[in-house]
């Protein structure tokens, strides 16, 4: 990917564009009865597709069209075979060490039928997508051409923003994990060069997640 021009600019879009999208859902308390939207079972899912969807497929395109250093590129499944065995360990040790939070757990348990439909189609498909456009598209570009430091600055931060904006998780053991998957995530991207492979690890990582939730 070409060096751009004016690393400093650069350096505060990527940036500004994580802090938009963190921001972005408080723009529902400006809605009528915010309260009884934010206790709805449909809140996750309409954050998801309503708010930070279009937010970041936006400064996707914006960015790429000015920028170019965000390709989505095209999948190669047998590319991801390492990445996904690793990913498959991963999740064997979070259940092996207690990777199920059972708070996060019994808050979801009241979602069921049609918004629980929802909710794993945002947690399988949507959640990946804005989540690698903004933490390993954004945020680890904010440090890429910085040279080798930057670029480790940038992927142990971006983890760690990543593991701690999973706040419905209580135990430090996920935390941990989430942060390491979320290194390995940035791995994958920088290897690749391409942004639809760490959003293709992120839908399997979730769609297991949501089918042991189903089990």
């Amino acid at each position: 990917m070409e060096f751009p021009k004016d690393r400093v600019y650069h350096l505060v879009i990527c940036i500004l564009a994580f802090i938009g999208y963190f921001f972005s859902s408080f723009s529902l308390l400006l809605t009528p009865s915010s309260v009884a939207l934010f206790q709805s079972t449909y809140i996750i899912s309409l954050v998801s597709f309503f708010i930070y969807l279009p937010y970041c497929l936006i400064i996707w395109f914006a960015y790429q069209k000015h920028i170019t250093l965000m390709p989505l590129g095209r999948l190669q499944w047998r590319t991801l075979k390492a990445p996904v065995l690793t990913l498959l360990g991963l999740l064997f040790i979070g259940m092996f060490l207690g990777f199920d939070d059972d708070s996060w757990i019994a808050e979801v348990e009241p979602i069921t039928g049609f918004a629980f439909f929802l909710f794993a189609l945002a947690a399988m498909f949507i959640a990946p997508i804005t989540e690698e456009i903004i933490f390993r598209g954004f945020l680890l570009n904010a440090g890429m051409w910085y040279g080798n430091t930057g670029k480790w600055i940038a992927i142990i931060l971006s983890s760690l923003l990543f593991s701690t904006m999973h706040y419905q998780y209580e135990s430090i053991t996920t935390f941990i994990l989430i942060f390491i998957v979320g290194v390995i995530f940035c791995l994958v991207r920088i290897g690749f060069r391409l942004l639809i492979a760490p959003i293709a690890l992120h839908c399997i990582n979730n769609s297991i997640t949501i089918l042991f939730l189903m089990i």
